[in-house]
């Protein structure tokens, strides 16, 4: 009789011990993984999001970064961290290119986290040099088009976001290019601005100063909505490439297994904290708009973004070698 008390008491503990602790949380510090290097905008969306949620939670919240293998490396750690709300991630949209790209990856990109919120969206544009002899998405087709073959498209590395767009944009338009890859989109502006690779796909922010001072042309907005810096500048959709869409998005992530109740305060703190205006203007100096949105609706859009790459990806060919 007493074992059996006993055992009921341990069991009634344990049912208890979730929402007690979500009761409880946080009661200590809390740590954001970046699973990319310092001065990118993962790394910038974590430490805003740090500095305003510690006061917010009453906790320190601590930024960490974990590069390497494209994310990997940080975002396994996300992955196999304790699901308990004390260590959560951000991520961009690279991690729904993982599965795809990265033979034997060590985690799910869907099933082993549970998001919080989608942080925010960002346009990638559509820019050539100067020296490219087009002025809009239909002239530079048809200069493909003429020069088969010998127009070249520069991406921030295989396998990454400027890859898969200038592939999929390639392809859509019906013109064979060359990929040219960097070590990232800075590596790359030399060779561009010089008009030695021919086409890009960046974030507007990484080539705004060059758009304006006249070094690159604005071709078109990459996503599906015209860009409020340049209104009069078509999407590539609207300039003749139905169904393209190039963004680059940020997410919050945590491991699965963390309790119902602790997403909720974080999604409604971290939420609060993206509404806050001057996160939100900071957010516009790298030209992008907040989302802010439910667990649910970030799983959604984790689920189809995921599908989508993976779907392009295998069209495409696309691999970490090539």
């Amino acid at each position: 009789m007493i074992r059996l008390i006993a055992t009921a008491f341990a069991l009634g503990a344990a049912a208890l011990s979730g929402p007690a602790a979500a009761q409880d949380y946080p009661n200590r510090a809390i740590s954001i993984i970046v699973p990319y290097a310092p001065g990118g905008q993962g790394d910038i969306t974590g430490r805003l999001i740090a500095e305003h949620l510690a006061p917010r939670l009453g906790q320190p919240v601590t930024v960490e970064n974990k590069p390497g293998a494209n994310g990997v490396i940080g975002i396994d750690a996300i992955a196999k961290a304790a699901p308990d709300g004390y260590t959560i991630g951000v991520v961009v949209a690279s991690h729904a290119l993982a599965r795809a790209l990265v033979p034997n990856l060590p985690y799910d990109p869907v099933t082993d986290f549970v998001p919080i919120t989608t942080t925010a969206r960002t346009q990638m544009v559509m820019v050539v040099p100067p020296s490219v002899e087009a002025d809009t998405v239909e002239e530079f087709i048809a200069l493909a088009k003429e020069k088969s073959g010998e127009l070249a498209y520069k991406s921030a590395g295989p396998g990454s976001n400027s890859h898969l767009f200038g592939a999929w944009f390639a392809d859509a338009a019906g013109v064979d290019m060359i990929h040219v890859p960097y070590s990232g989109s800075g590596a790359s502006m030399p060779d561009f601005l010089s008009g030695i690779v021919q086409l890009g796909f960046d974030t507007l922010p990484a080539v705004q100063q060059y758009i304006d001072s006249g070094q690159l042309k604005l071709l078109a907005a990459g996503g599906p909505e015209r860009s409020p810096q340049y209104p009069d500048v078509p999407t590539v959709a609207e300039a003749g490439v139905p169904g393209f869409a190039a963004n680059s998005w940020g997410m919050v992530l945590a491991p699965k297994g963390i309790p119902a109740e602790i997403v909720d305060k974080l999604n409604a703190e971290i939420n609060a904290v993206l509404e806050m205006p001057e996160v939100q203007e900071r957010f516009a100096t790298m030209g992008a708009t907040v989302v802010a949105n439910t667990p649910a609706e970030a799983l959604a859009m984790l689920e189809t973004e995921e599908a989508l790459y993976t779907d392009l990806i295998r069209k495409l060919d696309i691999t970490l070698g090539n």
